[in-house]
C-alpha cells in the first residue's frame, strides 16, 4: 500500500474508539455538570441557613443578657427601657417586653410609655406557652400587635422580684431576614425562601411581600413539617417546575429551601456538552485535516531525497532545504554530507599537507627554544664554575702558602682571613643555591604577618648603607607607609634582590630610585635604575632560571637566579612582579605589586617590642574588629609575633599557611563557629599539633565542657586580662618545648 493508504487506516483507527470514548464522556460530563449545579444549591441553602442562625443567635445572645438585667428585676421598666434600646443600637433587632398576659409593658421602636394596643387571642397563647414553658423559643411568624407587619422573634421567659411574670422579646421584621440572604454571584433566577417551623413563608428573595405568610403547596408543606433535607424537584406556587435544595436550622427550627428551574439547570450542562462536543468535532476534523497535510508532505519529502540519492554518483552535492519533517531532514542532510564528502577529498589532502608543514614549524621552534635552555644552562654553570673557582684558587693559594716553612706570623694571620673570607663566600653560593631550589620549587612555608612595606625597605636600604654596597651610586628613596600581609625574612629577600639587582647592572655614577606608594587599592614597591637595560629578548625571558644580563661589576658576585626568586616568591605572596625597560642602556624598572593588608591593627609597628626568645606565632581568629586590633596590639607589645583573621574560614587558611604555635579562636564568628575551627584543624596531620584556646564570651561550665569536646586546650571567658592570656600562652608555649 501507499504511504496514503496507510495514514487513512492509522486516522480510522484512532477515530473509531476516540468517537466512542467521547460520547460516554459527554454523558458523564452531562451528569457532572447537573451534579454540580444541584451541590451548589445545596452549599446555598446551608449558606442561607447559617446566615439566619447567625443573625438569630444574636438575638437569642441580647435577650439572654437582658434577662440579667438588674433594672428588670426590681420592675424599674423605664431604665430597663432605655438598656434593651442601647443593647440593640447600630442593629435591625428590637426589644419589646410582654406581661404574663401578653400586653406589652414597651417597644423599642416607640417612645417608653407609648400606649401599646391589646394583644391578640394569639399573642396571649404564645406568651402563655413560653412562660409555662420556662425556657426561652424561637418563634414562628408573628404579626406584630404594635406594628401590624410581619416578624420572628426570640422570647425568653424572666421571673421579677415581686414574683410577676414576664417575657422580654427580641423581635426582627421580616424584610431583615430577606435582606441577609446571600445575593453575591446568585442568579437572579434562583428562588430563595425560609420557612418557620408551620411551614409558613418568612422570608423570600423574590417577591417576599406577596408569599410572606403564606404557605407552600400541599406537598411541599408536608415535606416542610417533616423536617425534610436533600434535594427534590417539583413545582412553586408560581407553577414552575424547579429543583431544590432544603436545609433545616437546628436552632431555630426553620428550614430554607433553593429553588432553581430546571430548564436553567439542563441548559447550562447542556451547553458546557454542545462546547465540549464542538471541542471534540473541531479536533477530529483537525486531526484528519493534519493527516492528510501530512501524507502530502512526507510523499514530497521521499521524492525530494529520491532526487537527492540519485546526484551522488554525479560527484554532486545534494541541494539542503526544509521538508518539513525532522527525518526526511535527517536522512537529506546524511545525503549532503555524503556529497561534501566526495568533494571534499582533496581539500582534506590538502590539509593534512598544511598541518604536516605546521607541526613541522612547531617543532623546530621548541627545539630553539631547548637550545637557548641549555645555551642559558651552559652560560650558567660556566658562570657559577667562575664563581666557584676564584674563592677555591685563593684557598688553595692559601693552604700552599700555610704549608710553606718559614711563614711567618702575620702572613699566617692573612692567609687564614683570606681563607675564612673565601669559605664563608663558598658557603653564601651554595646556601643560596639551596634556598633558591627550595623557593622555585614551593617547598617553602611563609609566616606572613602585617608589617609596613616601607619600613621593610628602609631597613634594607639602611643594611646596604652600613656595609657600603651603596657608596658608588646615587641612590633616592621616596618611601610612603603601606601595609601588607608577608613573610618578613621573604619580604627582605626579595627587596634587597631587586636592589642589588640595580646596583649590579648600573654602572658606577648612575642613579637608583627605590620608591614605595599605594596604587589601586594595591602597594607598590617601584626600584628603577639608570643601568644597561634589558633588550626586548631579555625582558621577555627576565624572570627564567639560567637567564642573566651582562653584568657590569663582576666583583658584585651573584649566580643570576635573584629575579626568578623574586618572582617565585612574589606569587607565594599573591602580589606581582613585573619589569620594564627602554632598551639597551635606557635602565630598567621592576614593579612589585601586593594586596595591601586589610586589618587596622596591622598598621601597628613590628619593631615596636622586642620579640621574645622563639618568635612564639600567634594567631588571632575574632571577628570584632577592636577586640582584633587590640588583641593584635597587647600581644605584638609582648613580643609575640601575631597573625590575625576576621572569620573562621580565613582562620583556617591561615593556619594552614603559617602553622602558629597557639591560635585563640572567638567562638561566635560569622561564618562558622568556633568548635568548627578546632575540630577542622585537629583532623588534619599539619595542624593537629597547634594549641587552641577559646576566648570567649560563653563563660558557663556548659560551654567550657563543650570547648574541651571540640578540642581546645583552654578556655578564657572574656573580658581576659592581658597578664592571664600571656600567661596561659607562656605555659602551653613551655608544655609543647622539647625537654633538655
Amino acid at each position: 500500500m501507499k504511504v496514503r493508504s496507510h495514514i487513512a487506516l492509522l486516522v480510522t483507527a484512532i477515530l473509531v474508539p476516540t468517537v466512542l470514548f467521547s460520547a460516554v464522556v459527554l454523558n458523564m460530563l452531562l451528569t457532572a455538570e447537573r451534579e454540580a449545579a444541584l451541590r451548589s444549591m445545596q452549599e446555598l441553602a446551608r449558606a442561607s441557613v447559617n446566615v439566619m442562625d447567625r443573625e438569630a443567635t444574636f438575638a437569642m445572645a441580647t435577650a439572654q443578657t437582658l434577662a440579667t438585667s438588674r433594672n428588670l428585676y426590681e420592675g424599674k421598666f423605664e431604665a430597663f427601657y432605655a438598656q434593651a434600646k442601647a443593647s440593640n443600637q447600630n442593629r435591625a433587632i428590637h426589644a419589646a417586653l410582654l406581661d404574663e398576659n401578653g400586653q406589652q409593658v414597651f417597644n423599642t421602636v416607640r417612645p417608653y410609655g407609648t400606649r401599646i394596643a391589646a394583644p391578640n387571642a394569639l399573642a396571649k397563647e404564645r406568651v402563655r406557652k413560653v412562660i409555662a414553658g420556662g425556657v426561652p423559643v424561637y418563634s414562628d411568624l408573628i404579626k406584630g400587635s404594635a406594628t401590624g407587619k410581619y416578624v420572628v422573634s426570640v422570647e425568653f421567659p424572666v421571673t421579677l422580684r415581686d414574683g410577676r411574670r414576664v417575657v422580654v422579646n427580641e423581635w426582627m421584621y421580616t424584610e431583615q431576614l430577606t435582606r441577609i440572604l446571600p445575593t453575591r454571584n446568585i442568579p437572579a433566577s434562583w428562588l430563595i425562601s425560609a420557612f418557620d417551623k408551620q411551614g409558613i413563608t418568612i422570608a423570600r428573595n423574590i417577591s417576599p411581600e406577596k408569599f410572606v405568610g403564606l404557605p407552600p403547596r400541599q406537598e411541599r408543606l408536608k415535606t416542610i413539617l417533616a423536617g425534610f433535607e436533600g434535594l427534590s424537584r417539583a413545582y412553586t406556587r408560581d407553577g414552575i417546575e424547579m429543583y431544590g435544595a432544603w436545609e433545616r436550622s437546628d436552632i431555630t427550627g426553620w428550614t430554607v429551601g433553593v429553588g432553581v428551574p430546571v430548564s436553567e439547570i439542563e441548559r447550562t450542562a447542556v451547553h458546557t456538552v454542545l462546547l465540549t462536543a464542538a471541542g471534540f468535532i473541531i479536533a477530529i476534523v483537525l486531526a484528519v485535516g493534519g493527516a492528510v497535510l501530512f501524507s502530502r508532505r512526507l510523499v514530497g519529502a521521499i521524492d525530494h531525497a529520491s532526487a537527492a540519492a540519485r546526484s551522488l554518483p554525479d560527484y554532486r552535492v545534494p541541494p539542503v532545504v526544509d521538508l518539513r519533517v525532522d527525518e526526511m531532514n535527517v536522512l537529506q542532510l546524511a545525503l549532503h554530507r555524503a556529497g561534501n564528502m566526495l568533494v571534499a577529498g582533496e581539500a582534506v589532502r590538502q590539509q593534512s599537507l598544511e598541518e604536516a608543514r605546521s607541526a613541522r614549524v612547531h617543532a623546530e621552534r621548541a627545539q630553539k627554544i631547548a637550545e637557548e635552555q641549555n645555551r642559558a644552562k651552559d652560560e650558567f654553570l660556566a658562570m657559577l664554575g667562575h664563581e666557584l673557582r676564584n674563592p677555591l684558587a685563593a684557598i688553595a693559594s692559601g693552604v700552599t702558602m700555610l704549608n710553606m716553612p718559614g711563614i711567618d706570623g702575620e702572613r699566617t694571620a692573612k692567609v687564614k682571613a683570606i681563607i675564612g673570607r673565601q669559605t664563608q663566600h663558598l658557603t653564601h653560593l651554595v646556601d643560596e643555591l639551596l634556598d633558591a631550589h627550595r623557593i622555585l620549587n614551593g617547598k617553602i612555608t611563609l609566616g606572613r604577618t602585617p608589617l609596613d612595606l616601607a619600613s621593610a625597605v628602609e631597613a634594607c636600604l639602611a643594611s646596604f648603607e652600613a656595609r657600603g654596597a651603596m657608596k658608588t651610586h646615587q641612590v633616592a628613596a621616596e618611601l610612603a607607609p603601606a601595609m601588607v600581609e608577608a613573610d618578613p625574612t621573604r619580604l627582605e629577600q626579595m627587596i634587597a634582590n631587586l636592589i642589588d639587582n640595580a646596583l649590579k647592572y648600573t654602572p658606577a655614577g648612575g642613579k637608583v630610585t627605590v620608591t614605595v606608594r599605594i596604587e589601586d587599592e594595591a602597594a607598590l614597591l617601584e626600584i628603577a635604575d639608570t643601568g644597561i637595560g634589558l633588550t626586548p629578548e631579555l625582558l621577555e625571558r627576565a624572570f627564567d632560571v639560567f637567564v642573566q644580563g651582562q653584568v657590569v661589576n663582576r666583583t658584585k658576585g651573584g649566580l643570576g637566579i635573584g629575579l626568578a626568586v623574586v618572582n617565585a616568591l612574589a606569587e607565594q605572596h599573591g602580589a606581582t612582579l613585573g619589569a620594564a625597560s627602554g632598551g639597551l642602556n635606557q635602565g630598567s624598572t621592576f614593579t612589585l605589586r601586593f594586596p595591601l593588608a586589610g586589618a587596622a591593627p596591622q598598621a601597628a609597628d613590628p619593631g615596636a617590642a622586642p620579640l621574645r626568645e622563639g618568635s612564639a606565632r600567634i594567631l588571632v581568629v575574632e571577628d570584632n574588629r577592636d577586640v582584633r586590633e587590640m588583641m593584635f596590639l597587647m600581644l605584638s607589645e609582648h613580643g609575640f609575633a601575631v597573625q590575625v583573621a576576621e572569620d573562621g574560614q580565613s582562620g583556617i587558611a591561615a593556619a594552614f599557611a603559617i602553622r602558629p604555635d597557639i591560635a585563640l579562636v572567638d567562638i561566635d564568628l560569622p561564618d562558622i563557629s568556633g568548635y568548627e575551627v578546632a575540630a577542622s584543624l585537629r583532623k588534619s596531620a599539619d595542624t593537629a599539633g597547634i594549641k587552641l584556646v577559646a576566648v570567649t564570651g560563653y563563660g558557663q561550665a556548659m560551654d567550657r565542657d563543650k570547648a574541651f569536646g571540640a578540642g581546645f586546650d583552654r578556655h578564657l571567658a572574656k573580658p581576659v586580662p592581658i597578664e592571664q592570656l600571656v600567661a596561659t600562652i607562656d605555659e602551653l608555649l613551655e608544655r609543647t618545648a622539647p625537654s633538655a
